[in-house]
Parts: C-alpha cells; structure tokens; sequence
C-alpha cells in the first residue's frame, strides 16, 4: 500500500476530496481537521498502485514537484 499525506484547501468540501480520490484509484481519510499547514485539514490518500498515487499527488501539489519530490513524500506500508 502507497500512502501520502496532504493538505487540501479547507474550502473544498469532503465529498470533492473522496471523489477526487476515488477518480484516480485511490481512498482518502481525513487525519486531521485543522492540520499543520494554515488549519487546512490534512488527509491521508492510500493506493496499492504506485502510479495511481504518484498521479494524484502530482495533481495536487502542481507543477513545483517531480516524481523524485514525490518518492521522497510516499511511503509504503
């Protein structure tokens, strides 16, 4: 299993974030409601592929993080 957290902009709702997940092949539970960065709720996203979850983590972070960056954010459990 694949597993990275994010925070997610506290604007959009859970329902968005679940769907986003489930759209590129991955879960998502919400780990903190006012997390570490600005209060904005951190989620954990998880995926047993690891392109699903390099994919989704690229989207949301843009265009300021290669798959170098994001190896160095996912881990496996």
């Amino acid at each position: 299993m694949y597993n990275v957290e994010l925070d997610i902009t506290h604007e959009t709702p859970l329902e968005d974030v679940e769907l986003f997940a489930k759209d590129h092949g991955c879960t998502v539970t919400l780990k903190l409601e006012n997390g570490p960065a600005g209060g904005n709720p951190l989620y954990l996203f998880q995926s047993e592929n690891w392109h699903y979850i390099e994919e989704l983590t690229s989207q949301i972070l843009g265009n300021d993080f290669d798959e170098e960056d994001i190896k160095t954010m996912v881990w496996e459990s």
